[in-house]
């Protein structure tokens, strides 16, 4: 086991790719305009069909129920604006004309009611940041199996808005920023109806507000969330939404049958996303990502492999996988067994770990655990072990249910078997201590079906034998492969003294290095994994008697943290609070990172620079230039001195600006 703290959510695979297919990647920059015409015409159709609508009813012309519809098809669209400038898609930064902005999006989520402008685009943020995270995905929650129950869970949604930012949301900066607008918000929307209904309107408020509100939510939710991202299981920005191309649901559904692009690249505005799609539908294919035509054989509407399943072929996974089966090998410490989407097989190599995530204690807790199970078995089981101070390692122990889901992401790690060097491996020492037997044991099955049989020595050490993890495991391996393994444990409750029992001595004993014995230690590979003290010894031991460290392997296993490398540079930083703050960033740090670190309060969502949620303003100093393929922050951005707090990385001291709301 291998225990880490991250919060990183949505990782993207580290994966060379070619100069054509790194073009195609920033194409969407060519599609973000200055002024978005588009949306200001369809703002325009809007306010427009709302006046020939309601004053085509009320002369008459217009049926009630007919202008319910119409009005229900005025508020989906309506929700389009809001959504863009929550996006800040409508109008360039720095232009003049951004009021404007702000000043549509307060238009158009008046016909929505319960959705104020402000609150809704920091929330849309986190969708943006966590998408289908059960846990910090605000649009993430149960639809249930009959319609009836689907249809209520979608109209509950922007309550469920509000119940999050009074409850899980209420501690965040970014959060409380938005109550007073929120307060005077519903303060006008209940005033203008309630004086609505005093002079007489009141039939005409539900027929013209109420009911198109529930018709629109219900259509945003299905349309905007349940289909674009159903199953809901995969975490990977390419493949937790899909695209469904047709000239015709482009029109209806205002481009979000693209929803994908939208996701990738937020600042693209709506009646772009086809444009956008076509130009780069050659690397979003080579990145997995689920692309479903009506009528395919391949796939079909909701019905991508892609969506469903593990990436690249099984080489990789960052999706909620479901735990099937849970076997308590201590009194503290359990084996788990992660159900892979059918039809899939897990690719990893021997002793490589896999990060487990879940939202404990108000913030979300990511760790890392060895793989137990060997490459060629169907399935992917890890063992955990209880730790005094251990908050996912409870979890997992003393809570956690057969049919429970977790995000699981990976596999990561270069401990593995077989090693990359070339020197002929004529047998194979495997030393464990306590957890540490959790990459062993996979190591140790994938060895003896080999196509190579070498003898194998295992030393397992632990307290006592009540705490050896997996020993009924190794010894029937003992006992299925006489000829090739040997195993050794070495209990501290045995010695007679209080030393441990695992020692240099001891070592040298096992190994018959005194006695030379015909096996030449030089010879011999050493995979190396428990306690610090236990690997000091063993590689001290083995250093001593002239293994070369090319035949030594060891998995790190206390936590390390990230130190500052490099200069440190002063960051001055003020808030829209009025403010200001003084931190040092390194050349390996990023500002937010340390600003976090820091207690200092800048809003951000996903740190990986997708939704800009942290963009700053450069009032001095020099940054280095941000990737063109981070897509919360375009060239022209940068140039006129905007960057994103998570991928700032100072060249010298600078001076930043928290834009205001």
């Amino acid at each position: 086991m291998k225990a880490m703290t991250i919060d990183r959510p949505n990782y993207r695979a580290n994966q060379a790719l070619t100069s054509e297919v790194e073009n195609l990647s920033t194409a969407w920059l060519d599609s973000v305009p200055s002024l978005a015409w588009g949306t200001l015409a369809l703002a325009a159709a809007i306010i427009f069909g709302y006046l020939i609508t309601i004053t085509g009813t009320l002369s008459g012309q217009i049926p009630y129920w007919t202008a319910t519809c119409i009005c229900g098809i005025l508020c989906f669209a309506s929700f389009t604006v809001m959504h863009e400038a929550g996006h800040g898609s409508i109008v360039k930064i720095g232009s003049r004309l951004k009021p404007m902005e702000s000043l549509l999006g307060w238009m158009f989520s008046v016909p929505l009611l319960l959705t104020p402008y402000r609150m809704f685009q920091k929330i849309h943020d986190r969708h943006h940041a966590f998408t289908n995270d059960p846990d910090r995905d605000p649009d993430h929650f149960i639809f249930g199996e009959k319609w009836y129950q689907v249809a209520l869970s979608m109209v509950f949604m922007p309550f469920q808005y509000h119940l999050l930012i009074l409850t899980r949301y209420r501690h965040m900066a970014i959060f409380r920023a938005t109550f007073s607008s929120t307060a005077l918000y519903f303060a006008f929307i209940f005033a203008s109806l309630y004086a609505l209904s005093k002079v007489g309107y009141g039939t005409e408020i539900i027929y013209f507000v109420l009911l198109p509100t529930v018709i629109a939510v219900f259509l945003l939710v299905m349309l905007f969330d349940y289909v674009p991202h159903h199953p809901h299981k995969s975490q990977d920005p390419f493949q937790n939404t899909r695209i469904y191309p047709s000239r015709l649901l482009n029109i209806v559904l205002l481009g979000q049958n693209y929803h994908l692009i939208h996701h990738l690249y937020p600042r693209v505005p709506w009646y772009k996303y086809k444009e956008v799609f076509a130009r780069t539908k050659p690397y979003l294919e080579e990145r997995g990502a689920p692309i479903e035509i009506f009528g395919s054989d391949t796939a079909g509407f909701m019905k991508s492999p892609r969506a469903h399943r593990l990436k690249d072929n099984g080489a990789g996974v960052n999706m909620l996988l479901p735990v099937t089966s849970l076997d308590r090998l201590t009194i503290d410490a359990v084996a788990i067994d992660f159900g892979v989407p059918i039809g899939d097989h897990m690719c990893f190599k021997a002793g490589q770990y896999v990060m487990i995530s879940r939202w404990l204690a108000g913030a979300q807790t990511t760790r890392c655990y060895s793989i137990c199970s060997s490459p060629d078995e169907n399935g992917l089981t890890i063992g955990v072990r209880r730790t005094k101070d251990g908050l996912m390692s409870r979890y997992l122990n003393e809570t956690l249910k057969i049919g429970d889901e977790l995000i699981v992401q990976g596999p990561f790690g270069d401990f593995t078997y077989p090693a990359c060097h070339r020197y002929p491996v004529k047998c194979l020492v495997l030393i464990a201590g306590g957890s540490g037997i959790t990459p062993i044991l996979s190591i140790l099955k994938t060895a003896l079906k080999g196509p190579v049989k070498i003898p194998i020595q295992l030393i397992y050490a632990g307290r006592d034998w009540s705490s050896l993890m997996f020993k009924s495991k190794i010894n029937a391996l003992a006992d299925r492969y006489p000829d090739l393994l040997t195993v050794h444990y070495l209990i501290d409750s045995d010695m007679k003294k209080k030393s441990p029992a695992f020692s240099r001595s001891r070592v040298e004993s096992l190994l018959g290095i005194k006695t030379k014995t015909t096996r030449r230690v030089e010879d011999c590979d050493y995979y190396i994994c428990g306690p610090e003290g236990l690997k000091q010894t063993a590689l001290e031991t083995l250093y001593d008697w002239g293994v070369a460290p090319q035949r030594t392997h060891y998995e790190d296993f206390a936590t390390t943290s990230m130190a500052p490398e490099g200069p440190q540079h002063q960051v001055s930083i003020k808030l829209a609070d009025g403010s200001a703050h003084t931190i040092r960033v390194a050349s390996n740090q990023t500002v937010l990172d340390v600003a976090i670190e820091n207690g200092v309060a800048l809003p951000h969502a996903c740190r990986n620079g997708s939704c800009g949620t942290c963009k700053v303003k450069v009032t001095a100093g020099s940054i280095g230039v941000p990737a063109k393929t981070v897509a919360g922050i375009t060239p022209d951005e940068w140039g006129q001195g905007f960057t994103l707090a998570c991928q700032c990385k100072p060249l010298g001291d600078i001076t930043l600006k928290e834009l205001r709301s």
